[in-house]
């Protein structure tokens, strides 16, 4: 068995569909009904967001009829290996896909893999990041200045002074910086006269509890809001929130407003019960599809072009990185309250002055369909 092999996730050889080829009399023939195969390297598996994705991942697979070649796993949450990362892209390459999905562990990293698929002509979707080395064919992602504009129109709506805190992720990452700057620009037009506390977190769930730790005991009352940059954090910023006198939203003690991202099935919980207000729910179902219609394209010759329609309401367009500029489908993540609100402000990126949220009961959300399957939304939810 080869080395990398044995990083692979114990799903691999489950997601390989079987596609046996008609029985025929000459090779040309079978040649022509061998199935498209797509190679997939990912970062992670143990996580639910990701492992949404690959469930996803194996049905659309099904559904437009190619053969998956993985998904190799690269890293866990506790560590990172992108030289590894760029080893299966090449042995995938070698093993046959005819396009590759990959969600970069270090998307300024992947410039050996990149060049050895592309020096055999195979083509590479980027999924939830955009690449700061190489190139690809698309990049299948939703867009992160809407998280931060979302959170941003609804604390506007509500906060006219005092403080909030924005928790920051990785500001070296594409996914962190616009998160950053969509929030940022979006409150300097709308609410100018709040103070906002700008926490670098690099995704750590421990630093997100700690800084939101620090900010209720430093402002008290004068806390207004709390913007997360993912999910990692909310379970123990609600512990402490609770214990330090706060509650949920329509109750008797005061509550501060809390956002944030990822959809995971615990947010679900936390919105239904109030403890927290809105997340943008990052669409599983939408990048598996993108991930698996756009590798198929490519393997087909397919050529994309900038205002092609995508998946979603925004056309596809042009997204940059480290100088790196990178055809994109910029997916409209749901954003989701507790009942269907509707919004108001500064068009920006393509996104409307005025949208609505989707409710936290709305069964195709990812997450109460994961919830659904994993003994209900708030089975991993702590109070």
């Amino acid at each position: 068995m080869k080395p990398w092999l044995k990083r692979a996730m114990s799903l691999a050889v489950a997601a390989t569909l079987a596609a046996p080829l008609l029985s025929v009399s000459t090779s040309v023939t079978a040649a022509s009904a061998a199935p498209i195969k797509i190679g997939v390297a990912l970062t992670y598996n143990n996580t639910p967001f990701w492992s949404a994705y690959i469930s996803y991942e194996q049905q659309f697979a099904k559904q437009f009829g190619v053969q998956l070649i993985g998904p190799l796993i690269c890293c866990d949450t506790y560590g990172s290996d992108a030289p590894l990362q760029n080893q299966q892209v090449k042995d995938l390459v070698n093993e046959g896909a005819n396009a590759i999905i990959l969600n970069p562990e270090d998307a300024s990293a992947m410039g050996p893999g990149l060049a050895y698929a592309a020096a055999h002509h195979v083509k590479v979707v980027s999924v939830d990041t955009i690449l700061g080395a190489g190139s690809d064919y698309i990049v299948v992602r939703a867009s992160n200045l809407f998280y931060g504009y979302d959170a941003c129109v609804y604390i506007a709506s509500q906060v006219k002074s005092g403080y909030v805190l924005e928790n920051e992720g990785d500001l070296t990452s594409s996914n962190g910086a616009d998160r950053k700057t969509g929030f940022d620009d979006c409150m300097a037009k709308l609410d100018p006269a709040v103070h906002i506390l700008h926490d670098p977190t690099l995704w750590s769930a421990t630093t997100e509890v700690t800084d939101a730790q620090n900010a209720i005991n430093a402002y008290g009352h004068n806390l207004k809001a709390i913007s997360e940059p993912a999910s990692g954090g909310d379970p123990g910023i609600i512990k402490y929130l609770a214990a330090k006198g706060y509650g949920p939203i329509g109750s008797s003690k005061p509550h501060v407003i809390l956002i944030s991202n990822d959809g995971v099935a615990y947010e679900q919980c936390y919105v239904a019960d109030g403890w927290m207000d809105a997340f943008n729910s990052q669409p599983a179902n939408l990048y598996a599809e993108g991930a698996v219609k756009y590798a198929k394209d490519a393997a087909d010759g397919v050529v994309l072009k900038p205002g092609m329609p995508g998946l979603s309401s925004a056309p596809l367009g042009h997204a940059s990185y480290k100088g790196d500029v990178q055809l994109a489908d910029p997916l409209v993540a749901p954003f989701v309250t507790k009942t269907q609100m509707t919004f108001h402000g500064p068009a920006t990126d393509g996104q409307p002055a005025t949208f609505k949220s989707t409710a936290e009961s709305d069964p195709n959300l990812w997450g109460n369909v994961y919830g659904k399957a994993h003994g209900g939304v708030c089975a991993t939810a702590t109070f």
